[in-house]
């Protein structure tokens, strides 16, 4: 068993129960100094630490990044978060918003007269041009129509019965219930069936990487992506006329398409400071600096 010694040990014991009480003390000043300067720095207004408001966006994938561009460049006072959820498309991007799942709905076309019955406020933000792009290989600035269409009908093997070169044709899709496939038969294709060796894809940047990876390859996308990510295709011009903010602007490209969002109604001050904010001129010169034609006037 231990225990203590004798009288001849008391005032060993005793020293050590006096460096003891040294060490403590000693011990708790040095927690008094590393603790006060951090509670100091704390603070009693409750605006300093409450949460930030998480407005939660999903929809169109063609619309998300002009989005992104748009929320990184808002300044919001006080401070928001803008939380991007994954893609479902213009119809689940407003249906969760009208569900109250989402915040901001993404949409890259018009409202349909059902979803107009949601009683939900739709703000028109850019127009969007299709645009036709080639794998860097494929040495054509412009196509026809009637090119295009023989394309996708598969009636070409080789760029060079294009004047193009000696490259097999790799022709990428999209699902036909997609936005720009949509766009793409309305102005370009019709009603005509696509060739069974065209490639589907779901998803736009699925289009956009094989596009930069498949030599010979053609397909279609969104212009506004392709200037703000500066991605490293050939953009051609369709019937002669090169699509760009401009010519979307005077007419003269016609394959375009709204981009927009939908909110609820009535919106919450922080939604509505950022839909105030998005009809700006700071908001619209981004929008162009970015490849996209900014809405004449905002929500229509």
């Amino acid at each position: 068993m231990l225990e203590w010694g004798a009288s001849n040990r008391d005032g060993s014991r005793k020293g050590e129960l006096v460096n003891r009480r040294h060490m403590l003390a000693a011990l708790v000043a040095v927690m008094i100094v590393v603790t006060v300067p951090a509670l100091s720095g704390c603070s009693s207004d409750p605006e300093a630490t409450a949460p930030r408001p998480r407005l939660r966006i999903s929809g169109s994938g063609t619309c998300m990044p002009l989005l992104r561009i748009l929320t990184s460049a808002y300044e919001a006072d006080p401070p928001v978060t803008f939380v991007f959820l994954p893609g479902l498309h213009s119809g689940g991007g407003i249906k969760g918003v009208a569900s109250g799942d989402l915040d901001i709905g993404s949409v890259s076309r018009l409202l349909n007269p059902e979803e107009e019955e949601l009683e939900l406020d739709y703000l028109r933000l850019a127009d969007d041009g299709l645009v036709i792009a080639v794998h860097p290989t494929v040495t054509l600035d412009t196509l026809t129509s009637d090119q295009v269409r023989a394309v996708y009908a598969g009636e070409h093997e080789s760029w060079a019965e294009l004047g193009g070169p000696d490259l097999p044709i790799v022709i990428l899709d999209r699902n036909e219930d997609e936005s720009a496939k949509i766009i793409l038969r309305e102005y370009v294709l019709g009603d005509m069936p696509v060739t069974e060796r065209a490639i589907s894809l779901f998803y736009e940047p699925d289009m956009v990487d094989g596009l930069e990876k498949t030599p010979g390859a053609i397909g279609y996308f969104s212009l506004g992506f392709a200037i703000s990510e500066e991605i490293p295709v050939r953009l051609v011009a369709l019937d002669g006329v090169e699509a760009s903010v401009s010519t979307i602007h005077d007419g003269s490209y016609t394959m375009v398409r709204p981009l927009g969002i939908v909110v609820q109604r009535p919106a919450t001050p922080e939604i509505a400071a950022f839909v105030e904010w998005l009809g700006s001129d700071e908001a619209r010169t981004l929008m162009e600096e970015r490849g996209y034609a900014a809405a004449d006037t905002p929500g229509e």
